[in-house]
């Protein structure tokens, strides 16, 4: 009897053992499609001629789009179920360097630049 419940519970490990190996593999298999999904994606983004440039939310569903479409700049309004042609943009309008300032960084440099700031902060309130 006691050799029935040994066998019994080696199988249960070894079947724990099995969906576990099992588990492990399709999650690797999901995030591997994943980035394989998102590398697809950018690089046809970035040889698409329609780029969003910024975005407003100015209410709830609305939005106020910067959009480039080939060398022109748009405003557009995007509601839930419509978007509205506002107005063409000259490039000398639009403030594009302010938008290089954010971008995609390590967590750990956007954290050291907040940490500057609100030390320069602190010494200039002294």
């Amino acid at each position: 009897m006691v050799l029935l419940s040994r066998s019994n519970a080696l199988e249960g490990v070894i079947q724990l053992l099995v969906v576990l190996i099992m588990f492990l593999f399709v999650l690797g298999m999901a995030y591997l499609a994943a980035r394989l999904t998102g590398r697809f994606q950018s690089n046809i983004q970035s040889r698409s001629n329609v780029k969003i440039i910024e975005t407003t939310r100015i209410g709830n569903n609305k939005y106020i789009q910067i959009v480039k479409i080939g060398s022109r700049y748009a405003a557009i309004g995007v509601g839930k179920d419509d978007i509205t042609f506002l107005t063409e943009l000259k490039e000398e309008e639009l403030n594009l360097d302010a938008l290089g300032n954010n971008a995609k960084g390590s967590f750990k440099d956007i954290l050291s630049q907040l940490q500057k700031k609100k030390d320069e902060n602190d010494t200039d309130e002294t």
